[in-house]
């Protein structure tokens, strides 16, 4: 192990391949987080190495899933999401989230070089990644900053490619899901070799993955029909009158007085103060803050009755989507080819190149016309009935338009198609210097990254205001006109009328050159001094063109629901130096066998940002034979990316939950909601009424809806984040010379990651909760408090308008915490049950977090959400944060054949809304345990076959959050039991 515990945590590799994976990491000379070559792979930060067959033994057929349950990780985007409606730039990509800092503070590497980015945050999809020549993954938390670019702020995630390939291996695996979905496949094919009498090597690797959906409505613990109220935009449409209120005596004559109902009530003004609906027989039928009266379609997913109140007197019909998966699909091809050619003894040359073809879908519900994409109707519309014109005539403003929510669910889902193409060349040289030891390296990049977005399944909005609008119902705009009320079905003419098919492009750019020195420096007492000096340029460019649809010259997107955008572009240059230097102390002394430190430093010139510095100081001790001490400081800085520098301004779904006597989620305002009837009401309400709730409806108020459509986009104006790094562990293998206990070794490791000024976005669903005082972040519920200067309102609905979640250099974010591995092999024999009773493995990977602090502002209250579910650092960097993770392997190898059962681990979890409001009772996270069971066989003719159980006992995800049918895909298995089975054969 030699200061690196190789885990097969993951896991679960055969005994012989833990030998083998062990064997290797003694020959390598560069470990990873340095540049130094050195004999004895010693690795002074925490890192963990896990090989080829750990990876596979997970029956994933991408990388992402199999990382995500490493201890060290944070579920990220990935699989997991399967539909947006928002137009954002990372749909379909799979990203690695370590310490749950964030894809973009993770830096992804391929044999220690920098990949292109597939988001403008500068984020690595790992889609991108060769899988088939994978050897082994390491991960390294700090430490790396100076070696590898200042960027490196919660630490690197170095793909290792198999060397000297020779031959040609055919692999294969298919997966499905007990439910009969979930299809995966996945076939590569490998070949290299030796050529012109062992002076050159070349390999190539062809690798098609296919993945297929997976469906919620398999699955019987999701649920479309949930108990509380959510979204009341329903196909059936339905009316919100704002300030504009009608007399209840008109509502009561239509519903007492022709439908035969019992009375509704309202406000002191004698006001009606909920919404009509409409039936698909043209009768009204009321909803949202009152009882629902005479709904007379039948409840469907997308209509159904819930009550608002526990008494039954609030009512709304509710809208479900049963269409929606837990599983992404995929289609991908990738090719990678790489050739190493020695052109004298001392100079050899290589040149790689990869390229990665691939479509990911993702499927919404369908155009919700609400919120801020709500429609408004004019009296004159022909096909308002007389019931419903008499209640409109009895309005202060009786001639005035009317709000109107309706989902389109006549266009069908909203369809999503991602569709992306990257490809990086690399060559470079390499040789000895001709002094000492010495030896150079240099290298070129060229990588580009294009992005095609194509939405199908939106509405136009200045289509269906035509139609609205007409004093003919729109009969001279497509056949048979649309008729809005109820839920019917216009002709195919006026559905292809309204529909819009949208794309937005994105192109990224990367072109690096680096070049480096390394070698022995003189003699010290306790060794060799070592170095490393080079430098590189860097230039990251971007681009991203909208649909005219979506960016539309005054200012508007023409597609309801989906964001504005607008083009954006922009570069940034960075020149760099580095240095390192390994400096022997002590040797040969008692319990100071050998004592070394690594000290780094890199100086980075942004055209961004300017000039910075990150630096870093470690040591390895090797107290006695079996005892290695290890532990440093590093210093990282992340500059803003091109797209966090210049990422378009747009509008994007966000959620903010709904409202609750005793949650703290959705708007304040919302009479329904914990600050409203709360002791600080009346503040509340003042409040309330100064950002622009209608006073005649505040007492009646609410949002109707668990999102907010949030503006978003680039600031040039960012500046760089720092993240300080302290790490200490020790590794320790078995002192004792028994069979038994003799290959047994243990590494702990302590992290403490604090990252100032960070850049990411400030929540809104934080907004809305620190502007109403949440955590006493605005004790005299003043209107021009930083928070509340973030949200608007509709003067004529009191509805969010577009609020505004800034990306910024926010406060910090600080997470420390301890790794534990441990590894035990042992042969059966020894243990006294027969010369062929094979060997046993056990292998354990076990995070502890202690803190995971977020400061949202400088001088703001700082929170610590470790142990909790619910608050990510950014969108993709993931909600869970449990105290516990882990994952524990036993395996059983017998001559040929192996079998292994492996248990996922992760500690229960409180909501997070209560580290900020101790009094929610929002529901946290259960304690969730999954079972895997795995199995290989070597066959004749070099074949192998593996083979598998996911989630053995088909143990469900546990709910997050109080709405039923909620789950994280990121962290938990939302599938069920699964199979899969791959094969390998070697020609």
């Amino acid at each position: 192990m030699a200061g690196s515990c190789a885990i097969g945590a993951l896991l679960a590799g055969a005994a012989q391949a833990q030998t083998t994976e062990a064997e290797v990491a003694v020959e390598e000379v560069v470990v990873t987080g340095s540049r130094i070559a050195r004999p004895d792979y010693v690795a002074n930060s925490p890192i963990v190495s896990v090989g080829q067959a750990a990876i596979e033994n997970t029956g994933q057929v991408t990388v992402e899933k199999s990382l995500s349950q490493m201890p060290q990780f944070s579920g990220s985007f990935g699989q997991g999401n399967t539909g947006s409606t928002s137009t954002g730039l990372n749909g379909g990509q799979s990203y690695a989230s370590l310490r749950g800092l964030g894809a973009k503070r993770t830096l992804i590497l391929l044999d220690g070089r920098r990949l292109q980015p597939s988001n403008p945050d500068g984020s690595v999809d790992l889609n991108t990644i060769p899988e088939a020549l994978i050897d082994n993954v390491e991960v390294i938390t700090g430490g790396a900053s100076t070696a590898y670019g200042s960027d490196a702020t919660a630490g690197v995630v170095n793909f290792r490619l198999k060397r000297n390939f020779e031959g040609i291996v055919l692999d294969s695996q298919y997966g499905i899901s007990e439910k009969g979905d979930a299809e995966s496949f996945k076939i590569a094919l490998t070949a290299g070799g030796r050529f012109n009498e062992g002076k050159g090597s070349a390999v190539i690797s062809v690798d098609y993955t296919n993945r297929d959906r997976a469906l919620q409505s398999a699955r019987d613990y999701y649920v479309f029909r949930t108990s509380t109220p959510g979204l009341s935009t329903i196909p059936q449409g339905t009316v919100l009158f704002g300030a504009n209120l009608p007399t209840l005596a008109s509502v009561n004559n239509v519903f007492v007085g022709q439908y035969g109902t019992r009375a509704l009530t309202g406000n002191a003004a004698g006001k009606y103060t909920g919404q009509i609906g409409f039936n698909t027989d043209q009768t009204l039928f009321s909803t949202a803050g009152v009882p629902v009266l005479n709904f007379r379609d039948p409840e469907t997913d997308e209509a159904y009755i819930v009550n608002s109140n526990a008494s039954g007197t609030q009512q709304q019909v509710n809208f479900g989507y049963n269409g929606s998966s837990m599983q992404s699909d995929l289609d991908r091809y990738s090719v990678f080819g790489k050739l190493d050619y020695d052109l004298t003894d001392n100079l050899r040359f290589f040149t790689q190149f990869s390229f990665t073809d691939y479509e990911s879908t993702g499927v919404s519900n369908p155009t919700l016309a609400s919120n801020v994409y709500g429609l408004t109707v004019p009296v004159s519309n022909p096909y308002i009935t007389n019931d419903f014109r008499n209640i409109l005539a009895t309005r202060p403003n009786p001639n005035a338009g009317f709000t109107f929510y309706k989902a389109f669910d006549i266009l069908g889902p909203r369809i999503q198609k991602y569709s992306y193409t990257v490809y990086q060349l690399t060559s470079g040289l390499s040789g000895d210097v001709g002094f000492k030891d010495w030896t150079w390296d240099g290298y070129a990049s060229f990588s580009r990254a294009k992005f095609d977005n194509e939405q199908t399944g939106g509405a136009s909005a200045s289509a269906v205001a035509r139609l609205l609008n007409s004093p003919t119902g729109g009969t001279e705009y497509c056949a048979g006109g649309f008729n809005p009320f109820g839920n019917l079905t216009p002709s195919g003419d006026c559905i292809r009328y309204m529909s819009r098919r949208t794309l937005n492009q994105n192109t990224l750019e990367q072109r690096t050159v680096e070049v480096s020195v390394q070698g022995g420096a003189f003699e010290l007492p306790a060794g060799e001094v070592r170095f490393a000096i080079g430098a590189d340029y860097r230039s990251n460019e971007y681009t991203f063109t909208p649909d005219s649809q979506l960016n539309q010259p005054d200012g508007t997107s023409d597609v309801l629901g989906y964001s504005v955008l607008r083009d954006a572009g922009g570069s940034v240059d960075t020149y760099e130096l580095f240095g390192e230097i390994l400096i022997p102390i002590l040797k040969d002394l008692p319990f100071i066998q050998e004592f070394n430190t690594n000290l780094g430093y890199r100086f980075s010139d942004y055209s961004s940002v300017g000039a910075i510095s990150t630096y870093k100081a470690d040591f390895d001790w090797r107290v006695i034979d079996n005892v290695r001490l290890r532990g440093g400081y590093n210093r990282a800085v992340r500059a803003p990316s091109v797209g966090e520098l210049f990422a378009p301004v747009s509008t994007g779904s966000v959620a903010v939950g709904t409202a609750g006597p005793t949650n703290t989620d959705g708007d304040p305002c919302d009479v329904r909601s914990s600050f409203r009837r709360g002791a600080s009401g009346a503040q509340v309400t003042a409040l309330c009424l100064a950002q622009g709730v209608p006073a005649n409806i505040i007492d009646s108020y609410q949002l109707g809806t668990a999102q907010v459509f949030a503006l978003t986009g680039g600031n040039p104006d960012l500046q760089e984040e720092t993240a300080d790094t302290f790490s200490f562990g020790a590794v320790v293998q078995s002192p004792f010379e028994s069979p038994l206990f003799s290959r047994m070794s243990v590494s702990v490791d302590w992290y403490s990651i604090k990252v100032k000024d960070a850049v990411g976005q400030l929540p809104i669903k934080n907004a809305f909760q620190f502007c109403f005082n949440a955590g006493g972040s605005n004790p005299n519920y003043d209107p021009s408090n930083y928070y509340c200067q973030l949200l608007t309102r509709n003067p004529a609905s009191g509805v969010p308008l577009n609020p505004v979640q800034p990306l910024l250099n926010l406060g910090q974010f600080e997470t420390s915490g301890i790794d534990v591995q441990f590894d035990w092999t042992v042969d059966l024999m020894d243990a006294g049950l027969g010369e062929n009773a094979g060997s046993l493995a056990v292998n354990v990977a076990v995070g502890w977090l202690d803190t995971f602090k977020v400061q949202n502002l400088p001088g703001a209250a700082t929170y610590d959400y470790a142990g909790t579910w619910g608050t990510a650092v950014e969108t993709s960097a993931g909600q869970a944060h449990p105290e516990w993770k882990s994952v524990t392997s036993l395996t059983y190898t017998n001559g040929p054949a192996s079998v292994g059962l492996r248990w996922r681990y992760i500690s229960e979890m409180e909501n997070s809304a209560r580290v900020v409001t101790a009094a929610s009772t929002t529901r946290g996270v259960k304690a969730y345990h999954a079972f895997d069971l795995n199995g290989r066989v070597k066959l004749p003719w070099e074949t192998d076959l593996r083979f598998g159980v996911n989630n053995l006992f088909d143990n469900p995800p546990p709910q997050t959050g109080d709405i039923e049918g909620t789950y994280d895909a990121q962290n938990y298995d939302v599938l069920g039991r699964s199979y899969y089975v791959g094969v390998r054969k070697r020609f």
